[in-house]
């Protein structure tokens, strides 16, 4: 009887730690059924048919060609482990003048590329302040005499 419930214990733990290790989904940006990306036409859909279609952008282009970015992606996380992408996918409609879209594409994160931030700071002009001179910079800023109210007098509203 005993063994039993031992193994019936020790199942329940080792299920229960497969159940915590289980990894934490994250998806993000645009979802949509499997073929939305096929109903973008090059040389015939409108921007006005793709927002229809579509919907708002993940984001735009700032400068150049009026490109739209449809994003998505997914993440998982196993316990404390930094998260790491599993599926991401950035689909690129590019527009002529007129409004009409001249490409399509899209990409996947075996096309991404990394790159490093810069640590460098732009300085500034002027004067820093040590610690004592912010400390005692508004020392006899404040309550100058003309800003004091004359004796026997209330001020305000002239009573």
């Amino acid at each position: 009887m005993k063994t039993n419930q031992y193994i019936r214990n020790l199942l329940l733990v080792a299920c229960l730690g497969v159940a915590a290790c289980s990894p934490k989904v994250d998806t993000r940006g645009y979802t949509n059924d499997d073929n939305w990306k096929q109903e973008v036409l090059v040389g015939k859909s409108t921007k006005d048919q793709v927002m229809a279609n579509l919907g708002s952008p993940s984001t735009r282009s700032s400068f150049g060609e009026e490109t739209w970015y449809y994003i998505s992606d997914r993440k998982e996380a196993v316990a404390f482990l930094k998260p790491e992408v599993v599926k991401q996918d950035i689909f690129k409609i590019t527009f002529n003048s007129a409004g009409i879209v001249t490409s399509a594409g899209s990409y996947d994160e075996n096309g991404a590329q990394s790159f490093g931030l810069v640590n460098r700071t732009t300085p500034t002009e002027g004067h820093s302040f040590g610690f004592f001179e912010q400390l005692l910079g508004n020392v006899g800023r404040f309550n100058h005499p003309t800003d004091s109210v004359a004796p026997g007098r209330q001020g305000g509203n002239g009573y």
